[in-house]
Parts: structure tokens; C-alpha cells; sequence
């Protein structure tokens, strides 16, 4: 929407600058593309406003709904245009009946007309500003209107109607031949006008063909409408096009102007191609007309909510000014029941954001938040799911019914609930986990020629305690194989290990609350030598691993593939997140190897290592791990990297001498290991 600055004042007194009056605009949310400043002969110095009305504020889609929306931020006298009243010369016959989705019409002929006479100066300039094409003096008096008050008019042809206007449903498969030659075939679902003849326009939209004004056009039959939102909304777009009408009409007029924009109309038709007016004819159905209930506004709750102190006073001074007519009680709440004009205020939160536009957005307070999130089991679904999804996993949904072959696969000997009427011999029991699904859809995309695969899946498992009582819980499991990256000719990715999936793994779960560990453990269908327990707090919640072999020749699976499971409702998410600051200082690192027991963790020696590091300790890494030749049986060589960091200085080499002696000290103690020279 394009429109004048000066035409703004025939509405209020504003002496602003062009670019307060858009920032204003701005901080009130409705959006301004831009500006620019203009001198015309007729305006004198003047601008061009452009607006980017969002579809809620349909009661800005007019130079008055920008007016009253500087008038309200302003706190100006809003004055509406003197209109002159013209002489009634005649009563015209033509009969009006309306529909409930077209619940008020007004009429007026206007015989005798000069449609040959040029659109008044002001008018012809400020359609012109508002990228409105001149067509003739009738129609460019409609356009102004629209733009002015926002309301649609029409004007058919007055010798060119038969008998009685009505709106109504068009019949199934009814024709119509709209005025830019298009011919529709409507249905049931769009409003037309129409007179005895059949219907003289797309109600709304656009007028038709074989009623429209012409240069030997001697008489007027002037349209003033409201037509419900629903029952113009998106017809036009269905036809593959849009009209300024359907878009107003759409996201809904005021019901209350159609009267004020046809005697608007007249008084200008009056000076613009004179002729003989009618009295107005009118019908509506006040019954099918918005009804617009009162909302109360809890003080206390939208001044806690904003972080102000409005008071009463000045809630109700604001709300006066977008005429909402407030009731005030004795107590915090204030009553109002919004205008004809604004569709988009139902309920107490809209009311709040009206004081937060008019008290400005730029004063209200800006405090620093802390990040918090939700403490809900969705809020850690969504997490994991959004998490999986940015790491290259797709999403899969698989049946909760399962067979007894792959229950017996992956079900580590778990009671299974049974299915008294399977639907068939594949969805027999119910899933005890999700690892079936992952991997039989593992299969299916294989055989389709998908090497490379990452899957997941969150949805319920079924577990049968011994007393025989069903347990459901939430859980989450994924499947990862082939390349670590896409293939290029310029570089091969490697193939993705079981230490990609615990990485993976590690930086999902720690936002979450309480201590994350790996822990060894013993699943069948898991590798002996990579699969780990993880643990939260010391408690099991789900696991990780390589496919055991043996179960990949039995299902023939040529490549490795790794999985893990996890029990969503076990886990929390932070309520808060802390961020710590840069050492402006370098790190130092030293490469220890030790020989360990082979039963000994890499756990249990990062939990050494971070004990005995000191308070400089950075970070613990892993970097190998060796059993063969130079190292005695029943032993392994694991070669790990240890930095520190100071945030004060930069440490010396007796400082790190001083910590790897410790580390070196503890190991041995704690863990029997000693130090490969």
C-alpha cells in the first residue's frame, strides 16, 4: 500500500517529519518499506509513504486506519471529513435482498450523469501517488474511496440492470464474464450480485462484464457492501488472481462505514459529473453482522508480563484512543469491547499488545535473560530430534507391532506383551525397543541402493514387569553406517566408527541435566569389544554400539553398522546454560602412554587424570590405543594428550612437570599403570 503524507492531514493535524512518521509507523508494527520526499503542483511538498500492511490489520488498509494509528501513538484528535449532503431527487424501485454471508448492502442510482468530465485535480494526484491508474471520473471516485476508507464500491451500469440486486450463493457451475474478460464458472461456495438476469458481479471481487460503466454510460447504480471475511477469503486466489477489493474484503472491512462511504462518494460524484441522486437503499441483516464481545484486561498480569507500570489511567487513555471503549472496575481489570474496524482484537493477550505499541517498544525494559527451557518431556524430544536431524539423521516412523523373530533378535530375552487378534504374523507382540524397526528399514532403503545411512526414531516401547504390569516408556534410537561425509572424486570421507556415534552421542546429552558416562557392558546383539552403557548419574538410560557380527551374517549385512537407544523420559534439559570466558593466555599439552590392565576403562583413567591435573587442567583426549608386540598380555598402551590453560598468565614448564608427575603418581597408584617409555 502506497499513500500521500498530505492526505494523512485531512485526518489529523500531525507536524512530523516524514521519517518520524515512519518510524513511529515501525515501532507500532505496522511495516514501512521506505519513503520518499516529492513536489507537486498540486500537494505542494508532500511524500510518499509505502506500508507493508500484515494480513491481521486489515483496518489499516486505508488512509483512515494509518491516520487513527498516528492519532492513537500521538495522542491527536482524530476528525473526519466533512461530507456535504446532495439532493435527493428521486426514489429509485430496485429492490435489495441479502444473504447471512453478505449481510449489508447500500445503494444509490445517480442518473443523468457527465462520465465524460475529468476527475478532480486533488483526487486524479493522490491516485497517482498511490499507484492507482486513472480509468474515468466514476471509477477513479470508487478507487479513492477504497483507498481513503477503506471501503470497496462498485458502480454497475444503471440501464443495464434487470430488476431486484440480491446477494446471494452462486449456483453450481454458474457463470460469469468479469470486467477484465476473464469468464469464471463458479460454484456454491462464491458470492455473487445479482440481478433477475443472473448474477452482475463476483461479490467482492470484481464486477462484471456485461453491467460495467462505459463513456455512454448515463446512469450509475452505486454498490456500498460488507461481505463477511470467509466468504471472499482466498476465492479470488483460486481463479489465480487478486483485486484491492478481495484483499480488504478478505481480512475484513468495518462494518459500520458502508453508508459514511456512499454518501462520501456522492457528495465528490456531485462535484465531479453532477446528475440526480436518489435516496439510499439499504438492507441488512443485523443478526449476521461480527458481534464483538467484551475482554477483560488484568492489569497486574500485562504490567508483569511487559515489565511495566502502566496504570489504569493510562491503559484506559490508550484504549480510548484506539476506540475500544474501556469500562473501568474497582478493582485492576478493565473491560472494553473492540471497534467495528479491528478483527484482530478477541482476547486479553491482544490487549496487552496494544499498551505495548502504544507505550513503545523502545521503552519498554531490556534486561538480560538467561536461557531456559522447558522441563518437559517434549521440550527434550523436540531437542533430540532437532539435535539428530542437523547431524544428517532422517526420521523414521515404524509400526509398535513386531514379530517374534526379531523380538528374539534384539529383544534381550525382555517378556513380551502379546496381540490377542494380530492384524498378521509380522505385528504379533509388542516392541520392546526400537532397534527392529531401525534395522529392518536399514534393509529395505540397502536394497534400494542407500550404502550410507542415518537413521532415527523416537515413539513408545512396551515393557511386562514380572507382576504383569505393562510399562510404556518414551524412547529414542538411531542407526548410523557407511561413509563419515558424502563422496567426492577430489576425497574418499572414511567410514563412520563407533567412536563418530559416541561423539555424536556426547554433545547431544550435555545440556541435560546431571553427570553423562560410558560405561562397558554386555548386549548380545552388541560387539563385546564396542558397545558402552550409557549412564546418567550412575543409572543406566540406554546404550551403544557395533551390530554384532554374527547377527549381521544372519540378517547378510556386508558392512558395519552402529546403533544406540535412549530413554527420553529420563532425561532433563537445563534450565539455564552458562558460558565461561576466553583465556587471552596459551595452552600447553603434554603426550603420556600408559599400560593398563585390560580391564581398565578409558573412563576410569580420564576420571584419574582429571582428578590429579590440577587447576589448570583444560581438556583429556584419547588419541590411541595399542595391544600387541612390546606390550605383555592381557595389557593395553592407551595414549592420551592433556592441556592446560591459565587465565592469568602463561604457565610455565615446571608447572606442567609438577602436573604430569601427579598424573603419572595417581595412575600408578589408583589404576596399577605405568608410564610407556
Amino acid at each position: 500500500m502506497q499513500l500521500s503524507k498530505n492526505w494523512l492531514k485531512d485526518f489529523i493535524s500531525i507536524d512530523l517529519s516524514t521519517q518520524e512518521i515512519c518510524s513511529q509507523l515501525t515501532m507500532a508494527g505496522l511495516e514501512v518499506d521506505g519513503y520518499q520526499e516529492i513536489t507537486s503542483d498540486i500537494t505542494g511538498d508532500d511524500a510518499i509513504i509505502k506500508l507493508d500492511i500484515t494480513p491481521n490489520r486489515g483496518d489499516c488498509f486505508s488512509v483512515l486506519g494509518v491516520a487513527r494509528e498516528l492519532s492513537a501513538i500521538n495522542a491527536l484528535k482524530l476528525k473526519i471529513p466533512k461530507i456535504s449532503e446532495v439532493k435527493e431527487d428521486f426514489k429509485d424501485n430496485i429492490g435489495i435482498s441479502v444473504c447471512p454471508e453478505g449481510p449489508s448492502y447500500y445503494g444509490r442510482t445517480v442518473r443523468n450523469i457527465s462520465i465524460n468530465s475529468e476527475t478532480l485535480p486533488l483526487i486524479a494526484e493522490r491516485l497517482k501517488l498511490s499507484e492507482q491508474k486513472l480509468i474515468d471520473p466514476v471509477v477513479d471516485i470508487t478507487n479513492y474511496i477504497l483507498l481513503e476508507l477503506g471501503q470497496p464500491l462498485h458502480a454497475f451500469d444503471r440501464d443495464k440492470l434487470n430488476g431486484n440486486i440480491s446477494v446471494r450463493t452462486a449456483n453450481d457451475n454458474e457463470e460469469i464474464k468479469l470486467l477484465d474478460d476473464q469468464n469464471l464458472v463458479l460454484d456454491e461456495s462464491c458470492l455473487v450480485i445479482s440481478d433477475d438476469n443472473g448474477a452482475v458481479a463476483f461479490a467482492g471481487i470484481m464486477g462484471g462484464k456485461k453491467s460495467s460503466v462505459s463513456t455512454s454510460t448515463k446512469s450509475i447504480f452505486l454498490e456500498s457492501a460488507y461481505f463477511k471475511p470467509s466468504a471472499i477469503r482466498g476465492k479470488a486466489r483460486r481463479f489465480g488472481f487478486q483485486t484491492d477489493a478481495s484483499l480488504r474484503y478478505e481480512r475484513g472491512v468495518d462494518f459500520s462505514i458502508q453508508e459514511i462511504a456512499i454518501k462520501r462518494a456522492s457528495a465528490l460524484l456531485n462535484e465531479t459529473v453532477s446528475g440526480e441522486f436518489s435516496s439510499i437503499t439499504s438492507k441488512t441483516l443485523t443478526n449476521h453482522l461480527p458481534k464483538h464481545s467484551k475482554i477483560i484486561l488484568d492489569l497486574e498480569r500485562s504490567n508483569r508480563v511487559l515489565g511495566t507500570h502502566i496504570t489504569k489511567r493510562e491503559s484506559i487513555k490508550y484504549f480510548k484512543s484506539l476506540g475500544l471503549n474501556p469500562i473501568s472496575s474497582k478493582n485492576q481489570t478493565i473491560s472494553v469491547i473492540s471497534p467495528s474496524w479491528r478483527y484482530d482484537i478477541n482476547i486479553e493477550a491482544d490487549l496487552i499488545e496494544e499498551l505495548a505499541r502504544l507505550e513503545g517498544y523502545d521503552s519498554l525494559p531490556q534486561d538480560s535473560l538467561t536461557p531456559i527451557y522447558k522441563k518437559t518431556n517434549s521440550s527434550s524430544q523436540n531437542y533430540l530430534s532437532n539435535n539428530l536431524v542437523a547431524n544428517g539423521f532422517n526420521e523414521i516412523i515404524s509400526y509398535s507391532f513386531i514379530n517374534e523373530v526379531d523380538h528374539d533378535l534384539f529383544g534381550q530375552g525382555a517378556k513380551t506383551l502379546e496381540v490377542e487378534n494380530p492384524i498378521s504374523q509380522n505385528m504379533t507382540v509388542m516392541r520392546t525397543n526400537l532397534v527392529s524397526g531401525l534395522v529392518n528399514s536399514f534393509i529395505y532403503n540397502l536394497n534400494q541402493g542407500k550404502s550410507s545411512q542415518r537413521l532415527f526414531e523416537v515413539g513408545n516401547v512396551f515393557n511386562l514387569s514380572k507382576s504383569g504390569e505393562v510399562k510404556e516408556i518414551l524412547s529414542l534410537a538411531g542407526l548410523i553406517n557407511g561413509s563419515l561425509k558424502p563422496n567426492n572424486w577430489n576425497d574418499k570421507s572414511k567410514e563412520t566408527s563407533f567412536y563418530d556415534l559416541k561423539g555424536i552421542l556426547e554433545d547431544m546429552l550435555s545440556v541435560f541435566s546431571g553427570s553423562c558416562s560410558f560405561e562397558k557392558c554386555k548386549i548380545e546383539f552388541l560387539h563385546p569389544g564396542m558397545s558402552s552403557s550409557i549412564e546418567l548419574n550412575g543409572k543406566s538410560i540406554g546404550y551403544l554400539g557395533s551390530v554384532h557380527p554374527s547377527l549381521l551374517d544372519k540378517l547378510d549385512i556386508k558392512q558395519d553398522i552402529f546403533i544406540f537407544s535412549l530413554e527420553v523420559d529420563e532425561l532433563e534439559l537445563n534450565s539455564s546454560r552458562s558460558y565461561e570466558e576466553f583465556s587471552r593466555y596459551p595452552s600447553s599439552s603434554r603426550d603420556l602412554a600408559f599400560i593398563l590392565d585390560q580391564s581398565i576403562t578409558a573412563s576410569s583413567l580420564e576420571t584419574v587424570v582429571k582428578s590429579s591435573a590440577g587447576e589448570f587442567f583444560k581438556n583429556f583426549e584419547i588419541f590411541d590405543v595399542y595391544q600387541g608386540k612390546g606390550v605383555e598380555e592381557n595389557k593395553k598402551s592407551l595414549a592420551i594428550s592433556v592441556s592446560w590453560q591459565s587465565m592469568k598468565q602463561t604457565l610455565l614448564d615446571s608447572d606442567i612437570d609438577n602436573a604430569v608427575e601427579k598424573i603419572v603418581n595417581s595412575v600408578q597408584k589408583e589404576l596399577g599403570g605405568e608410564l610407556r617409555v
